[in-house]
């Protein structure tokens, strides 16, 4: 079964005046940061994991707003990991990789603390995996013209720092951390030592392209 993959991460800093597929996205520069995975499989009914787009990390204070949209319904595991779901999973390797160092891109990155699993951002993240499941599309940017920060707000969640992976195609954690791991942007996004919290979300449509969506949100609060 061959996967498409393509990541991506998204990085806004206040100071200053975009398998699977992995995308990142920066929302005052756009990082050029692009790749792509292949699954193990080699099953020809399932398509390829999607590019990996950019990541993108936000490094801007933002205070949220009451959103007048119920949280998304549904299923935030693509029925991985019954009856768990992949929480537990998603929580022991992003930690267990921040807590060993690593090097992406040939930059090294220290061990960083390990993160705590948020609800808020898992709304944020749980909405925009279904956008592009139920829509059929793959970007960091939503069918409603949103971007990652503005998701977040929405969700309540108020950063200081945010950022967002995005995956497509990949049929386990593992598969999809791998992805990330191997595109330097988003691997540097998971070692970003600001990060305190996370929620990772997986929403399956088997009419879509890619089949299987994921949407990493990490952040920092106010």
């Amino acid at each position: 079964m061959h996967s498409t993959f393509k990541p991506n991460l998204v990085r806004v800093e206040k100071p200053k005046p975009l398998a699977a597929r992995l995308f990142s996205l920066s929302l005052l520069s756009i990082l050029a940061a692009c790749g792509g995975g292949g699954g193990s499989d080699n099953a020809p009914s399932t398509p390829a994991a999607a590019p990996l787009p950019n990541a993108a990390v936000v490094a801007s204070s933002a205070t949220a707003t009451p959103s007048s949209a119920s949280a998304v319904s549904g299923d935030v595991s693509c029925g991985l990991n019954p009856p768990a779901g992949i929480q537990a999973e998603v929580l022991q390797r992003v930690n267990a990789f921040r807590a060993s160092g690593a090097i992406c891109g040939g930059v090294t990155y220290p061990a960083a603390s390990a993160l705590n699993w948020n609800t808020n951002l898992l709304q944020a993240a749980k909405g925009h995996a279904t956008d592009m499941a139920t829509n059929n599309y793959f970007s960091h940017t939503g069918q409603d013209g949103r971007t990652p920060d503005r998701r977040v707000l929405a969700a309540g969640y108020s950063y200081s720092h945010m950022g967002e992976n995005i995956a497509a195609g990949q049929t386990s954690v593992e598969s999809a951390m791998a992805a990330w791991i191997g595109s330097p942007s988003h691997c540097q996004n998971m070692m970003t030592p600001d990060f305190k919290d996370i929620a990772v979300a997986c929403v399956r449509n088997e009419a879509s392209t890619y089949r299987i969506y994921w949407v990493m949100e990490m952040g920092r609060p106010l």
